[in-house]
């Protein structure tokens, strides 16, 4: 149960301003006609009352209406949210079975959580937006970068300054960092977290350099799960998933911020099919997401990437990875940089 459900037994009051506020255009191209899609609700953390999906009649964009405001949003995780908690490990064994578990994964096809970031030649200075914990930073510290991360939760962002890493609690635009500081930005499952994207993204914009890149990993809305669970699909997740994007519709955002799309990629696991049968199994019962045997079997597990693998090629899987770089700038001809 989150804080929010905790402290709040009734339905929320989407009148309230502090809390919630009514869109009445598109943030993306804004248009003004809104059609209602889903209603839905929060199958994961128990956050209560029944959340309204919109999307543009005109470019199609996904969004919450009423909009969550910060305040909002800030109460509405568990205390043992998954990017909350960090376990770096430190001894000769942690480190063989963290290997070992990977070898085992590769030889399976099964790529676990790993994502397609960017490969660069030698290690350079990055900032990692919704970093949690920072357990990312902490792997890339490990090969020698200079890492930074901004985290709105300020219990996971003292729990990464306590195993030293630099991670600010807040946002990025209280951060203040200096222009054209980095080389690489990511915003892994954190960018559809926020409400003020244009926002972010011309913070990013001034401090990121010149040939620097740009990596925004979110659900996909045009994916096949999507489509097939709707209100039950497991990446939905409202109220703490204020926008559902499409390539389409990120693509637009981006380029209307100053940036051009370098690639996109698509990387989903078995939790599309087999967290969304979950979900859909629980719907009466009043159990959380994780909550039934579907989810905790291997086979299923295994069976569910291999299929989520198939979506991926055929473009329609549940996440899709941007990499993206600031456009008229110079692209990287001697930069570090490796195209795959």
């Amino acid at each position: 149960m989150s804080r929010f459900a905790s402290q709040h037994n009734s339905e929320p009051d989407f009148s309230d301003s502090s809390h919630w506020t009514e869109l009445k255009t598109c943030p993306l191209c804004g248009h003004s006609i809104l059609s209602h899609i889903l209603d839905a609700r929060d199958r994961h953390y128990g956050n209560p009352g029944v959340f309204e999906i919109v999307e543009c009649a005109n470019c199609r964009l996904n969004f919450l209406n009423p909009m969550p405001t910060a305040a909002y949003l800030s109460s509405a995780y568990p205390e043992n949210y998954y990017a909350y908690t960090l376990t770096i490990p430190k001894t000769f064994k942690e480190r063989a079975v963290k290997t070992i578990k990977r070898v085992a994964s590769a030889l399976l096809f099964y790529s676990g959580s790993a994502t397609g970031d960017p490969t660069f030649k030698t290690p350079e200075t990055m900032l990692d937006i919704g970093c949690g914990a920072g357990a990312f930073l902490a792997k890339m510290r490990e090969k020698g970068w200079k890492v930074y991360g901004v985290e709105f939760d300020p219990r996971a962002a003292e729990r990464g300054r306590q195993e030293g890493l630099d991670i600010f609690a807040g946002t990025i635009e209280a951060a203040g960092y200096p222009d054209a500081t980095f080389d690489y930005v990511r915003s892994n499952h954190s960018f559809e977290h926020i409400n003020n994207p244009r926002e972010v993204l011309r913070e990013i914009r001034r401090v990121i350099k010149l040939n620097g890149l740009l990596f925004i990993g979110v659900p996909n809305v045009s994916g096949l799960m999507a489509r097939w669970f709707g209100t039950y699909w497991w990446y939905l997740g409202a109220p703490v998933h204020t926008f559902g994007y499409s390539p389409a519709t990120l693509r637009r955002l981006l380029a209307e911020e100053g940036f051009i799309v370098e690639q996109v990629n698509y990387n989903s696991s078995f939790w599309g099919i087999f967290g969304s049968l979950q979900i859909y199994a629980n719907r009466k019962n009043g159990k959380n997401s994780e909550d039934g045997w579907i989810v905790h079997n291997p086979a299923l597990m295994l069976l569910g990437h291999w299929f989520a693998r198939i979506t991926d090629l055929l473009s329609r899987g549940d996440c899709m990875e941007i990499i993206a770089r600031p456009v008229s700038r110079e692209a990287p001809s001697s930069g570090t940089y490796i195209r795959r």
